[in-house]
């Protein structure tokens, strides 16, 4: 019965035993709040790190978007890590770590060759290999970094393009890291020219009850053309 998520609750481990004196915890949705002013909340969270920008997003990258690339690369481990999934822990208003919650059902493993417990096997989703990666570029491409970039293009005058550079460096860096899985870089190309749109809001729309169907999660996906990749343009000159 839909009727009964009404009556729900969800109970989460608290964050707090495993933040150090002196860290604070924020939901990654803030980043994302302008008040009734007009004044934009991440930039005055990066001015008073006392960190120039390009070292508070290089920190927050680190992160937030290489453990990400990591579960994926090395697991084909993929989250929903929207904003309000994620909380961060900083320190001197700075990302130093980030926690992941509501993972229960928005967690997927997407290789056959991962051998799961009998009892989470359900996490398994059968995908096809050309829209893996848009575990990455539709939730976080897409549904986040597209925002940050302009928030801090309007409060901070912080160009787009040089945003994008940045976190192909954070790729990057990841990738020199970890030789041995060249051919999955490779194969799953973080830098290609184009990915597909996959329209989350349709799917609320065309279904406000079940949003996507767990057992085969990509039959109902909405797709509407192709967006282009904002950091394909810096594959060569990061020498990949």
């Amino acid at each position: 019965n839909s009727y009964n998520k009404m009556l729900a609750s969800l109970w989460r481990e608290s964050p707090i035993p495993n933040t150090k004196p002196g860290q604070q915890l924020m939901t990654m949705a803030a980043f994302l709040h302008v008040d009734h002013e007009g004044v934009a909340f991440l930039p005055e969270l990066i001015k008073a790190s006392g960190v120039s920008p390009d070292n508070w997003l290089r920190n927050y990258f680190k992160a937030y978007l290489s453990p990400l690339i990591h579960c994926f690369y090395n697991y084909e481990l993929v989250f929903m890590p929207h904003g309000e999934n994620l909380i961060l822990v900083l320190e001197n208003h700075s990302p130093v770590k980030v926690f992941m919650k509501d993972i229960t059902e928005e967690v997927s493993i997407l290789s056959s060759n991962i051998i799961l417990p009998e009892n989470i096997g359900r996490i398994y989703d059968e995908v096809p290999d050309n829209i893996k990666l848009l575990s990455i570029f539709i939730d976080v491409f897409d549904g986040f970094f597209r925002f940050m970039a302009q928030i801090l293009l309007d409060h901070m005058e912080q160009s787009e393009v040089h945003f994008w550079k940045l976190v192909a460096e954070c790729i990057t860096d990841y990738q020199e890291r970890h030789p041995h899985l060249a051919d999955k870089f490779e194969y799953y190309d973080l830098f290609v020219p184009e990915f597909q749109l996959s329209c989350l809001n349709r799917l609320q729309l065309k279904n406000n009850k079940t949003m996507v169907d767990l057992d085969n999660p990509v039959a109902q996906l909405q797709f509407q053309g192709n967006l282009k990749n904002p950091i394909a343009e810096f594959k060569k000159q990061l020498q990949l």
